[in-house]
């Protein structure tokens, strides 16, 4: 009888092991889905503060991003001048067979291989043309046309529309700009400018424009917070020395994005393309851990 008790007991307690391991025990210690790929947002930046030559290296930077992210990913263009409320410049988002049956595995690595020989040759020409359009229609613009700001909260709505249609993608948006602000109608309807100034100094700039945010800038709700719906953001400098510091850059654009949601760490400032860019360990997040609660 004690034997069988026993029995009853050590198959009771492998079966809640067997079940913890598998996810299906509900719970904070819930196991997480690795991540499929990269759902990338790119913002390129082709404004007159940027000039030709710069321009000429954003393309090769952004066209080397699409290179070499993982062959699965998602890929959407936007200007940053025109922002998320204007259709992508251009997008690649392969769709792969779901995997339900042994031989589906081989079919998916099939059609991942197939999409990255597109990613080198037929797709990398229709970004590459998408690039050159997207210059000329900028350089016919007049007027200050860098309201990256004013864009910022479009941007959380388009974040949430992604991560409800690829909930396992990480997110990560990355801007290729010189991130100089100059607009005439800023977010609480003055101007703004972060260029350097003869009059104030750089100091003086950050206080005012923090102050600004502080006051009049509106904080994403917990519904479209970007590190609770863990996005990573990565800005990739192209040209900003003669305007700006980059410290003082970085104090603005870190008080911008701590009103979505991000704190400096993490944000991955670069002043070129580096491999950190399309790193992908498929690894679930330490935030994304934390916000599991059933």
């Amino acid at each position: 009888m004690i034997k069988r008790q026993l029995s009853i007991l050590c198959c009771a307690g492998l079966l809640i092991s067997v079940l913890g391991l598998t996810g299906c025990v509900r719970g904070p210690h819930r196991q997480l889905r690795a991540k499929q790929g990269v759902l990338a947002l790119v913002y390129a930046d082709f404004t007159k503060s940027i000039n030709e030559q710069t321009i000429d290296r954003q393309k090769r930077n952004v066209e080397e991003l699409f290179r070499n992210l993982p062959d699965d990913s998602k890929f959407f263009l936007f200007s940053i001048d025109r922002g998320t409320y204007t259709p992508s410049i251009y997008e690649f988002a392969p769709k792969f067979t779901v995997i339900e049956k042994p031989i589906d595995v081989e079919t998916v690595e099939q059609e991942k291989a197939e999409a990255k020989k597109a990613k080198q040759t037929t797709e990398l020409a229709k970004l590459q043309t998408a690039l050159d359009s997207y210059q000329t229609s900028v350089g016919n613009e007049k007027g200050p046309v860098s309201c990256i700001s004013n864009k910022l909260n479009m941007l959380l709505d388009l974040v949430a529309s992604k991560r409800a249609s690829y909930k396992d993608y990480e997110i990560r948006i990355y801007f290729f700009s010189d991130m100089i602000e100059q607009c005439q109608n800023a977010f609480d309807g003055k101007p703004i400018t972060i260029e350097r100034s003869t009059v104030n100094t750089e100091e003086k700039i950050v206080q005012d424009i923090q102050k600004r945010i502080d006051d009049n800038f509106e904080a994403a709700g917990p519904n479209k917070n970007l590190k609770l719906m863990g996005t990573k953001l990565y800005v990739v400098l192209t040209s900003q020395d003669d305007k700006q510091d980059l410290k003082t850059l970085k104090a603005i654009w870190n008080k911008f994005f701590s009103k979505l949601g991000l704190t400096s760490d993490d944000i991955t400032w670069s002043t070129g393309n580096s491999e950190v860019l399309w790193q992908f360990d498929g690894e679930p997040s330490v935030q994304a851990a934390a916000n599991i609660t059933n």
